[in-house]
């Protein structure tokens, strides 16, 4: 008589973080972050580009000290350079990973509302099933009440 009562139900997770409103967003304001840290890396690296081509340049004119002195200062530079780049990526996947986990977050709590709600006695994800009746498929209804649950997140 027990499993009469027994309600199955199942979200597509990944569908659901990539269409959420605060999924898109999340990712939109990583895209112009990431926009802005490119803007000073390319900057930089036309920076060191130009001192090499001057280098080039003006290589047969210049003294030895003055040269060494000048490519001391390009990879000086160029140290700079890969810096930056490392510590913008570093950034950028600090700021996605807390994203991505506040959403998830989110996301679970919305789960284990509507499963209460309705009273599903489980609720499974993509990932740990082989085969599901869209009968069961809640994924619209998750997706909804996180967009409710996330809109003034921005």
């Amino acid at each position: 008589m027990a499993a009469a009562n027994v309600k199955f139900a199942y979200v597509d997770v990944p569908r659901v973080m990539a269409s959420s409103e605060a999924g898109k967003r999340a990712r939109e304001l990583l895209k112009q972050k990431l926009a802005v840290k490119q803007k000073e890396v390319t900057a930089m690296e036309a920076n060191i580009n130009k001192m090499k081509e001057n280098l080039e340049q003006r290589k047969s004119l210049m003294t030895p000290e003055s040269r060494s002195e000048l490519a001391g200062k390009i990879r000086r530079k160029f140290r700079e350079f890969q810096r930056l780049v490392e510590d913008n990526q570093a950034a950028v996947d600090r700021e996605n990973r807390r994203w991505t986990k506040k959403l998830t977050e989110t996301l679970r709590e919305v789960i284990e509302e509507v499963g209460r709600e309705k009273k599903y006695t489980a609720i499974f994800s993509k990932g740990q099933i082989l085969f599901v009746a869209p009968t069961i498929d809640i994924t619209d209804k998750v997706l909804l009440q996180l967009n409710k649950k996330t809109k003034n997140w921005f």
